[in-house]
């Protein structure tokens, strides 16, 4: 028996160590080892949640991004009027998404922003989630993700206002990298935060991004992605994590890195499967990240201002729904939930 075929063989009982994560990483380097570690985790996904696909809704943006410089892969580059004054939703506008998003079934949705710091983001932060929590109607879950837009003692403001989880996204772990990346952002600041919602109980949501560095092999990056894992698997509030390729955008300092690996990104998946049994992990519009174990779908029904709504592209059709003042909803609900459903899951809905 194979290191591999043991540490899998293992996964089905018991959640697996650092070091056995990490072995994984290394050793499963070809399409047979990727495929029989996707139906472990797949299988371990299926015991410990059950075949059902959750749906998290997305309304942004709620605060426009003070952070200078910039982070230097942020869509900001691309596009200066993103997370910019004329980006942000008006009171209405957020309502009228709020109400929508509950219309169609949604039970939590996430409110995405810049990074307003300061005093201005604090008091802006919380003016927006309680206009939200008072468009609600049925009681949706708001999650709020424009941190650090707010200080960490105002986490427990959002506990006494009945938000449902906060999102500080690190993105990566690796100090040296986040600086260099992130400069206009303090990761202790985060820490602090996401430690914060632990304490208080909220739910927190976390990213990381496959590929994201200097470095010139993404086996470079395997401790880093483990120790990631391992870092927030200590948080009994660790609800959901994301994890993604890292995407070079055009016009930024990075515009010229290559992407982040898909096989890097499935196997990264899989493995905090089996590191985090019974957490939500995103992706699960693809095909292939359901096989990996993702059982949540973000970014449903999106809302956004006119000008940037979400799947709009000049030839293929996308259905966008007018809402209040400039506000639309993109109706890609077919679309992100087809694979689930002709796999056999059932949406949660």
């Amino acid at each position: 028996m194979t290191a591999v075929e043991g540490i899998l063989k293992k996964a089905l009982k018991d959640e697996i160590s650092k070091e056995e994560a990490l072995t994984l990483l290394k050793k499963v380097h070809n399409h047979d080892r990727l495929l029989n570690l996707m139906k472990v985790a797949s299988r371990i996904r299926d015991e410990e949640i059950g075949a059902i696909v959750k749906l998290m809704g997305f309304i942004v943006v709620i605060t426009p991004c003070t952070v200078n410089p910039p982070c230097k892969y942020c869509f900001k580059w691309a596009d200066k009027r993103l997370f910019s004054v004329v980006d942000v939703l008006t009171d209405e506008e957020l309502s009228s998404a709020i109400k929508a998003v509950e219309e169609r079934g949604l039970k939590r949705a996430e409110l995405g922003g810049g990074t307003w710091l300061g005093e201005e983001g604090h008091k802006a932060t919380l003016h927006k989630l309680k206009v939200a929590k008072s468009a609600s109607k049925r009681g949706i879950g708001i999650w709020v993700n424009n941190g650090p837009s707010f200080y960490p003692e105002d986490v427990k403001i959002m506990k006494e206002m009945g938000i449902e989880g906060v999102t500080c996204n690190l993105e990566t772990l690796n100090e040296g990298t986040y600086k260099k990346l992130r400069p206009g952002l303090d990761m202790f600041l985060c820490k602090r935060i996401i430690e914060e919602t632990e304490r208080v109980g909220l739910g927190i949501d976390n990213t990381l991004l496959i590929g994201l560095g200097e470095k010139k092999k993404e086996s470079c990056f395997y401790e880093d992605w483990v120790d990631f894992l391992f870092y927030f698997k200590r948080f009994r509030n660790l609800k959901i994590i994301e994890i993604h390729p890292f995407r070079p955008v055009r016009g930024s300092p990075l515009q010229d890195k290559p992407p982040g690996s898909e096989f890097e990104t499935l196997k990264t998946i899989a493995i905090a499967r089996l590191v985090l049994r019974k957490v939500n992990i995103s992706g699960a519009h693809s095909t292939a990240n359901i096989l990996a174990g993702s059982n949540l779908i973000m970014h449903v029904y999106p809302v956004t201002k006119s000008f940037r709504s979400w799947n709009r592209h000049r030839i293929f059709y996308s259905k966008i729904i007018k809402l209040a003042g400039d506000a639309v909803m993109v109706d890609n609900f077919f679309d992100v939930t087809r694979s689930a459903r002709e796999m056999g899951f059932e949406i949660e809905y």
